[in-house]
């Protein structure tokens, strides 16, 4: 059956927009993996709590939606740093605790959610109104802001990790950790920062996939394994191969589903998943 080009095009947009949303939860996962050698695996409940404290903001006290958007970076930021100080911190390097404690965390921060919001969807305000037209197709607008949105902040973080001193601390913390703390840069203070930055990523990334979608307390489980199987394909650590993975998620989410349906659109990024651990381990931007 032919398809018109009107479901093509909006498939395709909402798959870069989705990719870009989980490149935001990507990067946050590897930057937190990277110093610390934890995986996050409650990295997807801060996603959802970053999305309610927009909702909340923008539907209760009236809050721009990019005002609202940026608060909620800073309140997440501020619980990443809570939580590396009392709960990540004293089981940093160990194998089984972190996992437990991350589990853990994520079924709270559901339960939480459940009790405080409700299990019905929410929905906060469009990034922008109205459609633009390509090849005789309309494309929402917001579709255009949300991928903007993100690869700003994606080039905030390149620019930081590059230029900047703390930016540039956390780079050799990850890459060598011994010769880091050797040069006096404190493993306690890359931890926390690590944590605020991939916790605000994560509020972004909420923000914006309540915009363009809506919320619930388990909106954040789909994130979260996005995220896992970028880092996989694209390689732990590279920006790079972070955003490449990032797209080839995101297109497989937006157009799969409207080609060949829903079940093909679950399995193939696993099948790809498994291909490349085969093929190449580290992933195709991955360093040795």
């Amino acid at each position: 059956m032919d398809l018109p080009s009107q479901a093509i095009w909006q498939g395709f947009f909402n798959g870069i927009a989705l990719g870009w949303i989980y490149i935001l939860m990507a990067l946050g996962l590897t930057l937190i993996f990277g110093i610390m050698n934890i995986m996050q695996f409650a990295h997807g409940e801060i996603y959802m709590v970053g999305a309610y404290v927009v909702y909340y903001l923008t539907a209760s006290n009236g809050v721009n939606l990019f005002v609202a958007t940026l608060l909620s970076m800073i309140v997440m930021a501020v619980f990443g740093i809570f939580l590396e100080r009392l709960l990540f911190r004293h089981v940093r390097g160990q194998v089984l605790s972190p996992i437990v404690v991350s589990v853990g965390l994520t079924l709270i921060l559901q339960s939480g959610a459940v009790a405080g919001f409700g299990v019905y969807e929410r929905s906060v305000p469009r990034l922008s109104q109205g459609s633009f037209e390509i090849v005789g197709s309309m494309i929402p607008k917001d579709r255009i802001v949300a991928v903007v949105c993100a690869m700003t902040l994606i080039l905030v973080l390149y620019v930081f990790l590059k230029r900047f001193k703390y930016g540039q601390a956390m780079v050799a913390s990850a890459q060598h950790r011994e010769g880091a703390i050797l040069q006096g840069i404190s493993p306690n203070k890359m931890s926390a920062m690590a944590m605020a930055i991939g916790c605000s990523l994560a509020a972004a990334g909420g923000a914006l996939a309540g915009s363009l979608l809506m919320l619930d307390p388990f909106m954040g489980t789909q994130p979260l394994l996005k995220g896992l199987v970028i880092i996989v394909l694209g390689g732990m650590g590279s920006l790079l191969g972070a955003a490449i993975g990032g797209m080839i998620v995101g297109l497989i989410d937006g157009l799969v589903p409207i080609l060949f349906g829903p079940a093909p659109a679950s399995l193939l990024p696993l099948i790809i998943v498994i291909f490349i651990l085969v093929v190449r381990p580290r992933g195709l931007f991955g360093h040795e």
